[in-house]
């Protein structure tokens, strides 16, 4: 390819991708929330916790992006018959406080309409009887209704004739508003699945909810954000991938192909585990091999995983075969990412994540039966980079692998294949940006692609991020995962490199890269590097790209069964 067309290629690339974080930061398409919804649900959310100071924010952020008086007024009306007369008089006292202090700064808000005047000709108990059949399908009460019968009266005629025919916010925004409230309180789940359903009965996509189940794992709490997300998959079921699927049904939550699903004496087990690292619950699961006997010695390996992946995906995966092969192998969770703890949620900066890989050492070195001194080490796409950065001071490694190695601090820095050498400033501003109005306690603001559509997957034209979107949010996605990461974590990523102190690397060392990897060139330059690695090997696996040494079992296998060879010499 000449030089002029790639170098094309590389910035169509750049804008492609640009256009998708700016896409994902602002929601604006009609396939996912426009920037009015986005900002209802934190409303709703804060105002169902009783969390002024952050609900301050938000309605500061709601006026900012257009939300008007009278509709946010509404919606901290109807929040009162989900969360209660307190917290809804609470909100209100607030927002009165926020307009005030605006209109001394002399911003002008959009006052917005009063809702108009409804007649019930047939009664308010008709009048609701219908809102609600058009709202969830069914003209069916339910059990608390038959029950107290008085309660049915009540919703119908005052939830569902005063309140929502009220016309000055309109039946999705109502709904996002319930959803996101119900989403953000305990023991709310039954009535949260029923507000999940009348959401598509009104034309809310699974991409919306979808986008609001993220809202409420980075601005409530990552368990609320899974409980919901755990409905939102239970309802689309039937539109789910085949490895979706399997994710729901297989009761560790792994999404790879021929995973573990129940823990059999003779063969590798699963056991899930958490420990405390720097002071945060980090998630794993440790695999042991077949027969596995707690007195006898067995050599570990530590699989850390790829950026926006999980320990259910690939990490899992390579986890499970090396534990056929007999090793001990443990995949967590990244501190602050997938079921780990740790806030602002997707926090994604390099200390934390070699951190991470210290921690899964300190952990498996006291698990019963593990041999402390033949202890390995294996890294996937950006896991692979913060492998190299770990091993080059933690001796306990004695073997070091990567697959398809990501350079995180290259690539934030310099863009996809050096495809941003000319916004580099410009993005430390936003970056800069970003934490001066967190610390200011403003909204956390998040760069990288929180949803795609179809359509937009296929224009990609790099593999890797074509098959990575397909992967993660098609063929293996999984709730814990995703691409989307703190934008101020840009001030720590764009300054670290993987491939800084190679040098240090005195222990075996193994790379391993797909021929038609479009990544490659990061693993040719870090290999390049460690001149001071010992039997130290490139391995290519034909034909492959990078995503698909993730899951193609052709690949997988060639990657496996190389490692066994490499760890097998040097543990």
């Amino acid at each position: 390819m000449k030089r002029s067309t790639l170098y094309q290629v590389w910035l169509y690339t750049a804008f492609f991708i640009l256009s998708l974080c700016a896409k994902a930061q602002e929601q604006s398409t009609q396939k996912v929330l426009s920037a009015k919804q986005e900002s209802i649900v934190p409303i709703a959310a804060y105002t169902a916790k009783g969390d002024q100071k952050l609900l301050k924010n938000a309605l500061n952020n709601g006026l900012d992006v257009g939300l008007s008086i009278a509709e946010i007024k509404e919606v901290l009306v109807q929040l009162y018959a989900y969360a209660g007369f307190p917290r809804s008089l609470n909100a209100i006292t607030t927002l009165e406080t926020i307009v005030n202090e605006r209109k001394q700064k002399s911003i002008n808000d959009i006052v917005g309409k009063e809702p108009s005047a409804v007649n019930f000709p047939n009664g308010k108990f008709e009048f609701g009887k219908n809102v609600q059949t058009q709202l969830t399908g069914t003209t069916a009460i339910g059990a608390p209704q038959k029950f107290v019968p008085v309660i049915d009266t009540l919703l119908k005629e005052h939830l569902f004739a005063d309140i929502f025919s009220r016309d000055n916010l309109d039946f999705v925004s109502r709904e996002i508003t319930t959803i996101s409230a119900l989403a953000s309180m305990s023991g709310t789940e039954s009535q949260l699945c029923s507000h999940v359903t009348i959401s598509k009965n009104i034309g809310i996509t699974e991409q919306q909810l979808r986008a609001i189940a993220f809202i409420i794992s980075t601005k409530v709490g990552w368990q609320e954000g899974n409980t919901i997300t755990k409905i939102i998959n239970n309802i689309f079921n039937s539109a789910m991938t085949t490895t979706e699927k399997t994710a729901q049904k297989n009761p560790f939550g792994l999404v790879y192909a021929d995973a573990i699903t129940e823990n059999i004496p003779e063969k590798v087990n699963i056991h899930p585990v958490t420990y405390k690292l720097n002071g945060i619950d980090i998630a794993a699961n440790v695999y042991t091999p077949a027969n596995y006997d707690a007195s006898k010695k067995y050599p570990a390996i530590v699989v850390a995983h790829p950026n926006g992946g999980i320990k259910e995906q690939t990490a899992g995966l390579y986890a499970q075969r090396l534990a056929e092969a007999g090793y001990i192998t443990i995949a967590a969770d990244a501190a602050y990412q997938g079921a780990s703890g740790g806030e602002p949620r997707h926090t994604d900066k390099p200390f934390y994540r070699v951190e991470d890989i210290h921690g899964m050492a300190d952990f498996i070195t006291q698990y019963p039966g593990v041999d402390v001194n033949r202890l390995g080490v294996f890294g996937i796409c950006g896991g692979g980079g913060y492998t190299l950065k770990a091993a080059q001071s933690d001796k306990r490694f004695k073997a070091v692998a990567t697959l398809s190695m990501f350079n995180s601090g290259e690539v934030r820095r310099n863009g996809f294949q050096n495809s941003g050498l000319a916004t580099i400033q410009q993005r430390l501003q936003e970056a800069t940006d970003a934490r001066a109005q967190e610390a200011a306690g403003g909204e956390i603001i998040y760069a990288g692609v929180g949803s795609i559509t179809d359509e937009e997957i296929a224009k990609i034209p790099t593999d890797l991020y074509r098959e990575g979107y397909e992967y993660y949010y098609r063929t293996h996605a999984h709730p814990n995962s995703t691409f989307l990461y703190t934008k101020n974590s840009l001030l720590d990523l764009m300054t670290w490199d993987a491939t800084t102190n190679m040098d240090l690397i005195n222990q075996a060392l193994l790379m391993m890269a797909g021929s038609k990897a479009d990544t490659k060139y990061m693993t040719d330059e870090a290999f390049g590097k460690a001149t001071n690695a010992k039997n130290k090997e490139l391995f290519l696996i034909e034909g492959a790209t990078h995503i698909q040494t993730y899951w193609k079992p052709e690949y997988v296998n060639k990657a496996v069964n190389k490692l066994i060879e490499f760890y097998s010499k040097n543990l």
